[in-house]
């Protein structure tokens, strides 16, 4: 299993969730991949830009506030998703805090 990943939904992933695959797969293949789905978010803050929840089954919700750009929720749908998978981020810029809470440590 050390070749393989799992996803979102317990089942391996075809390849690991390389920083080359998560900046370049289309948005809907890399959520499929990963179990995820993007919900729209009331909270209108301008500094929130989204939160991963994982639950318990492996599922994964993206909670994204709607009304911003295609650009910015692509973005941080994939900065989420790799987060959660373990992936490298440095690409990412620095500024993006990313915190994480609860769960088992």
């Amino acid at each position: 299993m050390d070749d393989y990943q799992l996803n979102g939904t317990g089942v391996p992933a075809a390849a690991p969730l390389t920083v080359d695959r998560l900046l370049s797969a289309p948005l809907p293949e890399l959520l499929a991949e990963s179990g995820a789905e993007i919900i729209d978010s009331s909270i209108r803050d301008a500094g929130f830009f989204g939160a991963a929840v994982q639950n318990r089954d492996g599922r994964i919700s993206l909670h994204l506030p709607a009304g911003r750009s295609d650009r910015e929720r692509d973005t941080m749908a994939r900065a989420l998703v790799g987060r959660l998978f373990g992936t490298d981020l440095k690409p990412l810029p620095a500024s993006l805090e990313v915190r994480t809470y609860g769960g088992e440590q």
